[in-house]
């Protein structure tokens, strides 16, 4: 028998109404009229224990007192330069709350965490954390001792809400959680509270609250749009819960430090759908899920999801469903199931632009039932009010299933742990030392660092499954807690074929479908299945590999910096930065004995080019020669200060990423203006189209009449900056697209090539997310240093026959192989339609330079190895070709 089921407490719906908690202590029980057949009883209060509201110091303001308006009023939204108060002094005023900042936001705003427990937990918190980490590491804890321990511990819920800052509906709720936890003094909250940790974060995404909220609040009573039109995070937006692989926010950092700090046994993450969607989503998931997720998680995944379920019937809310839409696969969106946290997605449909009522002319969503949707919803209407109650609902029935049950979470932590330390097969993964891209490797340590992967390296050669490796090189052993997290990032992925039902068209994967760092980077991991014996040290940071000072090269000489790694472009941007001339050799030439690939960088000797490249080489561990003479071949001098402009609708998600590896290079760009297009050519040497860019966002862009002033950058450019963007390339400009937008080009210039896929359905083509075979012209500029066969990443792109080489002159970056399996990791249906299908193409229009991929060659910053021919391409077009004999002289 579980805790839960000999409890003494009710396990009927306990949950008083968040409402009436933010209107008195006292009120009534949450149901909303007409979603509910019957009122829960009222939970009893307790009597022999002092108010949880006056133990510290003052009185705690119920949130309709402190904001002024209920909770949950139509039209309106708590926005969060108040919110953050409220907490603060909730903390203060409560022994119950531990308010804490964890760090400020990318826009630097408050980036807050709340530790919610009994007095006594909150007082012993260090132990009980203590508890956890020893649980979820159990190397050298004997059964009996983790038994021991489990009884003396208490689990960690981690909620966490407003990821995505126009799902209002869970941040909103979070301050009425904060209260009830706070001050109410039922039997019920005080068991929650004595036997369980709630890390309650009100808001993941705090920038995206402040713009979304107080966006909305600045156009009340105007004709204007209500809702943000905008990234609501300054670079990922409605992508910033697919960064839980690579890490790349500050937020997402945070996030992370939180999951490794506390082990959490849940972590509940609280979304919004939309309006026809059913009123509240939980777990179980549909299949697959990720087989590097521990069963035990998966089990208690569908406990938790099951437990609020029954909570939502009980209370008579209806309209609520499961396992269909989402799946338990993406390592993206769920780095804690890799650390021990079963996943809790909720989804509430969204009521009518934010914060007001959805009216339909029958009752909302599905009207049938079916196994996984038993009850359909009732009413017309859907309020930002029953949003709060519903996701309330489930919060705390979800609360109750740990609690309750607190014991067996615990025990079941030691349990997924031990699986993990005491794993058979595989053995290691081992990182070669001395590969041609340091800073892949670089990244991808990092990313394992942050991830609380132990990573080991070899003091002395060591050999393994029969291949002799380096000093240096890297080892993760697979016996160790969190090897999961390793190992879903480094293995190849086989996404299984999953029919709707036997004989139909396949079941679409939620999410992408593959993850494999070493093709999405470009390094060797090696897969290593039996044991062996090699001298090795922990690491404790990671730092870039030490290399040697090139010796400064005679006057007739040149510093060179091979293209094989993408982090050159660091050193790219830094050089262009101090105006330091910057060279690339346009064949491979060899010096001293030494043979140097075709785009090799070359910089004319100077002290401050000496000291600018020494540093550089020490921060990315990239190599930086000397060269004895300039080669006698020919070759490109880059555009001193090369400026570049990135087309950026509002909200196009691949822009935002784009501005994010920028920034980390510093390279010298600028969004382009609606303004701008007037003079393109006195402001951009080249112009980046990324993904999700059409004319029709281009040519129409935002309304004057829905959005004020302040966006008249994005505001439409109509057919004459159309026309003014044909006019910039044929003059000169240089124009790189990928992903949809390559049509956006073909429109622009009429380009022959038509698309190679087939237009029906998804059982003749498909590929949501996925790692394919390429083939690589190493010799054209936009794939210099791009290893020949690099895997490139396809997410329901597009793939092309050039019908004409005449019509401009034109060269194949990039094609698919003629025949063959073109999957290299994930899933992909009817991949023979990609067969000899150009992909990259470079093409002469006019006197300008455009380059064109079909698929996405800068996702998320994932496929950072293909990524580099967005740089190729940008700085070769404005460069200025050089003979031999120019280029020996350095272009004088």
């Amino acid at each position: 028998m579980t805790s839960s089921e000999s409890s003494a407490l009710s396990r009927r719906a306990l949950l008083r109404t968040t409402a009436a908690a933010g209107a008195a202590a006292a009120a009534t029980t949450l149901i909303h009229p007409g979603t509910a057949s019957a009122a829960p009883a009222i939970p009893p209060t307790r009597t022999d224990r002092p108010s949880a509201g006056t133990r510290k110091k003052g009185h705690i303001p119920t949130p309709a007192e402190y904001f002024g308006t209920p909770i949950g009023t139509e039209g309106f939204l708590a926005q969060w330069d108040k919110m953050v108060p409220y907490f603060e002094l909730i903390g203060a005023r409560s022994d119950r709350v531990h308010y804490e900042e964890i760090g400020k936001s990318t826009r630097g705003f408050p980036y807050v965490l709340l530790t919610i427990s009994s007095p006594k937990n909150l007082a012993e918190l260090d132990k009980l954390v203590a508890t956890n980490a020893r649980l979820a590491d159990p190397r050298g804890l004997s059964e009996t001792d983790a038994k021991k321990l489990a009884t003396e511990g208490k689990p960690f819920h981690f909620v966490q809400a407003g990821i995505h800052a126009t799902e209002v509906g869970n941040s909103q709720a979070a301050i009425e959680w904060a209260y009830r936890l706070a001050t109410e003094e039922s039997d019920y909250i005080e068991e929650i509270l004595d036997n369980l940790v709630i890390l309650l974060q009100p808001c993941q995404n705090p920038d995206g609250i402040v713009l979304v909220n107080d966006y909305f609040a600045a156009t009340a009573g105007t004709n204007y749009s209500r809702t943000y039109p905008d990234l609501y995070n300054k670079y990922t937006g409605h992508d910033d819960n697919r960064d839980w692989i690579m890490l790349t926010q500050i937020e997402s950092r945070y996030n992370v430090s939180i999951l490794n700090k506390y082990r959490p046994q849940v972590f509940q993450d609280s979304h919004g759908a939309g309006a026809g969607a059913p009123r509240l989503f939980t777990p179980p998931y549909l299949s697959p899920y990720d087989p590097n997720i521990d069963s035990i998680l998966v089990q208690q995944t569908n406990t938790v999801g099951m437990a609020m379920q029954r909570g939502m019937t009980v209370a008579g809310m209806k309209g609520n469903g499961w396992g269909s839409t989402y799946d338990y696969w993406s390592a993206s969106r769920q780095y804690c199931v890799y650390h021990g946290s079963a996943r809790i997605l909720t989804e509430a449909a969204a009521a009518s632009n934010l914060a007001y009522p959805q009216v339909g002319t029958g009752p909302l969503g599905q009207q049938t039932t079916d196994i996984n949707f038993i009850e359909p919803y009732d009413s017309n209407t859907w309020t930002l009010r029953n949003i709060i109650d519903w996701v309330s609902q489930a919060f705390y029935s979800g609360l109750e299933a740990v609690a309750y049950d607190h014991y067996n979470w615990l025990y079941n932590s030691y349990r997924i742990g031990v699986k993990a330390v005491t794993r058979t097969s595989p053995y290691a993964y081992v990182i070669p030392a001395g590969q041609r891209d340091p800073q892949a490797v670089h990244d991808a340590l990092e990313v394992f660092h942050r991830g609380a992967v132990e990573i080991r390296q070899a003091r002395a050669a060591f050999t393994a499954d029969g291949k002799q490796y380096p000093a240096g090189s890297y080892v993760i052993y697979m016996q160790q807690p969190y090897a999961g997290f390793a190992k879903t990032l480094l293995e190849v992925q086989e996404y299984p074929q999953l029919l709707q039902y036997p004989g139909g068209p396949p079941q679409r994967p939620y999410d992408t479908t593959a993850q494999t760092l070493p093709m999405l980077l470009g390094f060797e991991a090696d897969l290593i299945s039996t044991s062996f014996s090699a001298d090795t040290k922990l690491l404790s940071s990671i730092k870039p590999p030490v290399v040697a000072t090139a010796s400064a090269p005679p006057s007739s000489g040149a510093y060179a910096i091979g293209p094989e790694s993408y982090g050159v472009f660091r050193i790219v941007a830094a050089l262009q930065k101090q105006n330091i001339p910057t060279f690339r050799a346009a064949a491979q030439f060899t010096d001293g004995g030494r043979t140097f690939p075709v785009g090799t960088f070359l910089v004319p000797p100077s002290s401050a080019a000496r000291q600018l490249l020494h540093t550089q080489s020490e921060s990315t561990g990239i190599p930086v020669s000397a060269l004895s003479a300039v080669p006698d071949v020919a070759g490109i001098q880059l555009k001193p200060g090369t400026k570049i402009g990135l087309i950026k609708p509002p909200d196009n998600m691949p822009a935002g990423w784009l501005m994010w590896m920028f920034d980390q290079y510093g390279v010298n760009y600028s969004i382009v203006e609606a303004g701008d297009y007037a003079d393109l050519a006195s402001k951009y040497d080249a112009l980046i189209m990324p993904d999700g860019v059409s004319k029709n966002s281009i040519v129409n862009g935002l309304s004057s009449a829905k959005y004020p002033s302040d966006w008249a950058w994005a505001f439409g450019v109509g057919t004459t900056g159309w026309n003014q963007l044909h006019d910039f390339v044929t003059g000169g400009g240089t124009l790189v697209t990928y992903g949809s937008a390559t049509a956006t080009a073909q429109s622009l210039f009429s380009l022959p090539i038509t698309s190679t896929l087939p237009s029906g359905s998804s059982s003749d083509f498909y590929c949501p997310g996925a790692l394919l075979s390429q083939e690589f012209d190493t010799n054209n500029p936009a794939a210099w240093g791009v290893p020949a066969n690099n895997p490139v990443w396809f997410v329901s792109n597009d793939a092309y026959k050039l019908t004409s080489t005449s019509t401009y002159p034109v060269d194949v970056v990039a094609k698919y192989p003629d025949s063959g399996d073109q999957l290299q990791s994930g899933w992909l249906i009817g991949g023979e339609h990609l067969d000899a299908a150009v992909n990259g193409l470079s093409w002469t229009i006019g006197d300008g330079y455009v380059v064109t991929f079909g698929n996405e060659i800068g996702f998320r910053t994932w496929n950072r190895s293909e990524q580099r021919m967005l740089f190729n391409a940008a700085y070769y077009g404005p460069s200025t070709k050089l003979t031999a004999a120019q280029f020996q002289r350095f272009g004088k």
